[in-house]
């Protein structure tokens, strides 16, 4: 059974379409339109393929009739009801559909042995556009060239539009870290979109089908602007899938280069300029955790108020090749810091980290003593930089990797040597891949179901005594690991085969866009549970069935590797 699309009206396509690009465009900036046009596009999907002939036998005027209402309403639904039977009947017979909606299935079969229903059917709300939007798409209007990159500027000018008004909020809202704005949308699932928009918009800038220069210019632009955004915010997702897909499209035209000689003398410097930063943060990480040997009986014992000192370098250990924990005295620092803030000493700060221990890092950092006459040289801004869990004056001049760098590198000292994970995000992600193995070993074929997910890290964290806060005891963020444990190895082989099969299916495995858009999704997936969220599930589901599912034909320009026939 074909659809029958002859009587659809034009106008119904159009519309169908710009539900669409709505919803690609909420991608970064909402979660409620997500839900919205996900909607709008039910609707416009539900009248395709059905045969609308049968409504020029009931004029509008003839509605006021009881009878002919029922008739035509009886009509309508009896002809919708047989548009999705040759919907279904169409989508069962897509392979490429069937494989990646198979992993809402996945989800659904995970129910027979799960306890918790109540977060297992709230766990398949969340999935549920892994099966919706495939079956839209792939029985919905072909997508030709001009439309799909239609769909895709829009994109763009979401994107863009999102970066201002994150911009315009960090700059005029009290926050001293740019990733804990509330935006509507996670900064990291927004980060992934900003990855693959400046992507998107290089290869249109470099497209022969973009002839005038004002719009290449216009491309480039926005490619710098959202690449300076991503640096200026402190996106840590971001930057590294920058450099990461960077530096193998680098490598990509290196080796294209015909002269030997030339291609070898580039790809040495281009090592090199890879190798120099990582060199320098190799430095910096030296410079962090190495520091000289303390001699405690050359240290001052008293305070200028005439109390006693105390030198913890078991608790605090180095940080720029200083001692963070020497000349301390919590009789003038509790007694100092209430004066200055309304923040108890005893409480945590906006990264719920220890507000003393932020207090005495900052400290430290402007080589100021832990007592009274340290927190009276403090300046208002240095206190609420404290209350924020800045715990150096720098951090707010030093922006970008080599802050986030130094912050690992004392937590990861703290979670070492005192089994402490709470210093940092990174630093808990250890603890939750830890568990995460924990409970892959204890269930490791068909995992703890669909619903079981937050009850086995709960169990695990009891068990394991772990040293994590309430309020950072969390799942994997990773998605490797938390298919794992949800479904056990079996469904870890699964989801790889949905993730790779349809676009071997379809013939995809080429495709410029396609393959930005995997190594953005495959390298996110190892910090974070990307199919976890409303956001996450959307935009991978998304942009995988509108390039897998929904064109026409792909262009030959968009084939990253020519064979020898195409060049």
């Amino acid at each position: 059974m074909k659809l029958n699309t002859g009587n659809w009206p034009p106008r119904y396509t159009t519309m169908y379409f710009v539900s669409l690009a709505l919803l690609v465009a909420s991608l970064p900036l909402s979660k409620f339109t997500m839900s919205l046009f996900q909607f709008s596009t039910l609707y416009f999907w539900l009248w395709h393929g059905v045969d609308t002939a049968f409504l020029r036998n009931y004029p509008t005027r003839s509605l006021i009739k009881l009878r002919k209402l029922l008739g035509f309403l009886g009509q309508v639904t009896k002809e919708t009801f047989l548009g999705l039977i040759r919907k279904f009947i169409e989508f069962f017979r897509n392979k490429p559909a069937m494989v990646l909606a198979s992993l809402m299935i996945m989800h659904v079969i995970g129910l027979v042995y799960t306890t918790d229903f109540e977060y297992a059917l709230k766990d398949l709300r969340t999935k549920l556009p892994l099966f919706i939007l495939p079956l839209f798409i792939a029985t919905g209007p072909r997508i030709n060239t001009k439309t799909f990159y239609w769909i895709l500027g829009c994109f763009l000018g979401a994107v863009l539009g999102g970066s201002i008004y994150r911009l315009v909020l960090f700059l005029n809202l009290p926050i001293a870290d740019s990733r804990s704005l509330s935006a509507h949308t996670s900064h990291i699932r927004y980060s992934l979109n900003a990855v693959f928009a400046v992507f998107t918009a290089l290869f249109f800038a470099h497209s022969a089908g973009i002839s005038k220069p004002w719009q290449k210019i216009l491309l480039i632009v926005f490619s710098v602007w959202m690449i300076g955004f991503t640096f200026f915010m402190n996106y840590s997702t971001g930057i590294l899938l920058f450099i990461i897909i960077g530096a193998l499209f680098l490598l990509y035209y290196i080796l294209k280069i015909k002269p030997a000689f030339l291609r070898y003398t580039i790809l040495t410097v281009a090592a090199l300029l890879i190798f120099s930063p990582v060199a320098y943060l190799v430095l910096i990480g030296f410079k962090t955790i190495s520091a000289p040997p303390v001699e405690f009986t050359k240290l001052e014992k008293y305070t200028t108020n005439g109390n006693t000192y105390y030198h913890d370098t078991v608790n605090f250990k180095t940080r720029n090749g200083k001692w963070i924990g020497l000349y301390i005295c919590d009789k003038e620092l509790r007694q100092s810091w209430s004066l200055r803030s309304k923040v108890s000493l005893d409480s945590v700060d906006k990264k719920n980290q220890s507000i003393r221990f932020t207090l005495i890092g900052y400290l430290s950092s402007k080589d100021l003593r832990k007592d009274a006459d340290g927190i009276n040289r403090l300046t208002d801004a240095d206190i609420r930089n404290i209350e924020n869990g800045i715990n150096s004056y720098k951090q707010p001049q030093m922006k970008g990797l080599r802050s986030q760098f130094e912050d690992f590198l004392t937590g990861y000292q703290r979670y070492i040597n005192y089994k402490d994970p709470n210093s940092g995000s990174m630093i808990q992600r250890f603890e939750y891949w830890r568990t995460s193995l924990l409970i892959i070993k204890q269930n490791p074929v068909f995992g703890v179901g669909t619903g079981d997910v937050p009850e086995a890290f709960e169990n695990q964290y009891k068990k394991m005594n772990s040293n994590l806060s309430e309020q950072n005891r969390l799942r994997s963020h990773n998605q490797y690991l938390s298919i794992t444990i949800a479904f056990g190895l079996f469904g870890l082989a699964w989801f790889l085969v949905v993730m790779f099969y349809p676009a071997i299916l379809t013939r995809s495995y080429n495709n410029y866009f396609y393959l930005i858009f995997l190594v953005i999704f495959i390298l996110s997936m190892f910090t974070e549970d990307t199919i976890e969220s409303q956001e996450g599930v959307t935009f991978y589901i998304l942009f995988t069935a509108l390039m897998l599912l929904g064109r026409e034909k792909a262009e030959p320009a968009e084939q990253l590797f020519q064979s020898k026939e195409q060049v």
